[in-house]
């Protein structure tokens, strides 16, 4: 591609060609998540490439016909290695667009083909919070709309993408019974289920807190809890479970590892306890869930809650404590009203399918794309100067705090970092959509703008024409 081609000028509708890259490409809701838009992506049409290490992910590419190419780009200590294969894979491929997950792949590409060729780039941050040392000029995206009120003032838009799901593949018939079967569970047993990477921030402390309630549910409850996934987390997680289990002579809780299509695991449950993503392929699933988050935050979804959801994303910090009462009150009445059960997973499917199928976030996606062409500006020196001495000062004091013992792990997920924002109150001109509740009707639900009506506010996702350059 021409650096110098403008990017408003003779421009015609054709597809694009996407260079998306990614952290990481094992299981986990980040790169799930660029997975299912690139894929949809292709679906449209458009020639998409997704650079990122080798992964379970991988296999779902080439399933659904996407091309992958290797690049570590997991971690900053191999930046040098990685710029250059980055470099090099998009003077192979002259996408039209860059689209960068997470930091180091953001930093990458903006240090690199973004800089030096002149694509336009927009970033995706999953992560709860967004440094400040991105590039705040480039076009953002974040996952929910309190994420975005947090992000420092910057040139650049902020556009606000809830994690999708999808609702076609992922149905309320999808079978269950070979899963219940394989881990040995009676037709009369209740199951509370859990996907989730096993990682030590974010997700351990809810999930010891779930086998420890599970142990107080299990003796008014024909009921087991299932924990699948895998990661850092998994040997603490196994101990409590082996615990709990030799305290009632029988096996309450069942972890099952990792498993690349864990669909079967979400029809089979009676009950989801999750977070972000995960809760949200649970809601396709029509399951009524259990919100989990930290510091002792147990909330069950339902129409009451539903707003706050909708403002913060499945998730919330707590006002301390483990949350372990609070969350075996809730299993409590889920698990002994089976009517509930059946109107908040009614509720839940219906809120999914209007607001976060993965057709429509697609589709905001490509306008997004639209939004990011039409108004691209290349990078100044100015802002290339003040990100490298940002994100240097970030890599120094990380390695000094490393040295000393005080490193924080995914410190911009922390609970510490995030607290402000998921603390205060709904603001009270945020006014989504209410939920249409379709009863008995399993097809889905007809797709409704997404973006809550945010009155006062203006749009963060505007739509441009479907009209692209031309690639030289």
């Amino acid at each position: 591609m021409n650096p110098t081609t403008s990017v408003n000028s003779e421009q015609v509708a054709r597809p694009l060609r996407i260079l998306v890259a990614v952290h990481q490409l094992d299981l986990g809701g980040s790169q799930m998540n660029a997975v299912d838009l690139a894929c949809g992506a292709a679906d449209r049409g458009h020639d998409v490439l997704v650079a990122g290490p080798d992964g379970a992910l991988v296999d779902v590419l080439r399933d659904r016909g996407v091309r992958h190419m290797h690049v570590q780009l997991d971690t900053m200590e191999r930046a040098a290695a990685s710029y250059r294969r980055l470099s090099e894979l998009t003077r192979m491929f002259r996408p039209d667009i860059l689209h960068a997950y997470e930091l180091t792949p953001s930093l990458l590409t903006f240090f690199g083909p973004h800089r030096s060729e002149g694509i336009p780039m927009t970033m995706t941050i999953n992560s709860m919070s967004v440094p400040d040392f991105m590039p705040g000029t480039v076009p953002l995206q974040v996952c929910n709309p309190v994420i975005a009120a947090a992000v420092r003032q910057r040139s650049g838009a902020v556009g606000v993408l809830e994690i999708p799901t999808d609702c076609v593949g992922q149905t309320p018939d999808f079978p269950g019974d070979d899963f219940r079967a394989e881990i040995g569970v009676e037709d009369d047993e209740l199951l509370v289920v859990v996907v989730s990477r096993f990682a030590r921030v974010l997700k351990q402390e809810g999930l010891e807190t779930a086998i420890r309630a599970a142990g107080r549910v299990a003796p008014r409850h024909r009921m087991r809890l299932v924990l699948v996934g895998d990661g850092p987390a998994m040997p603490d997680l196994r101990a409590l479970a082996d615990q709990t289990n030799t305290r009632f002579g029988r096996e309450v809780v069942v972890l099952t590892g990792q498993r690349p299509d864990p669909r079967s695991a979400y029809a089979a449950s009676d009950v989801m306890l999750g977070m972000g993503g995960s809760l949200l392929r649970a809601m396709a699933f029509g399951k009524p869930c259990v919100v989990q988050g930290e510091h002792g935050f147990f909330r069950i979804l339902d129409e009451e809650s539903s707003r706050e959801f909708r403002w913060r994303g499945f998730y919330g910090i707590g006002d301390g404590g483990t949350g372990e009462d609070t969350l075996v009150e809730q299993l409590d009445q889920l698990l002994g009203d089976e009517a509930l059960r059946k109107e908040n997973g009614d509720f839940a499917l219906a809120l999914v399918r209007q607001f976060y199928s993965l057709e429509h976030a697609t589709q905001v996606q490509l306008d997004w794309y639209d939004k990011v062409l039409a108004e691209y500006q290349p990078p100044s020196l100015a802002e290339v100067a003040r990100t490298a001495s940002a994100v240097g000062t970030w890599v120094a004091e990380r390695a000094v705090n490393r040295r000393r013992g005080t490193a924080q792990e995914d410190y911009f997920n922390s609970a510490e970092r995030i607290r402000p924002g998921f603390i205060s109150g709904v603001p009270e001109w945020f006014d989504p959509e209410p939920v249409r509740l379709v009863s008995g009707d399993a097809s889905p639900i007809p797709h409704v703008r997404a973006a809550s009506r945010m009155r006062g506010r203006p749009s963060r996702l505007p739509v441009a024409p479907r009209t692209h350059r031309p690639n030289p």
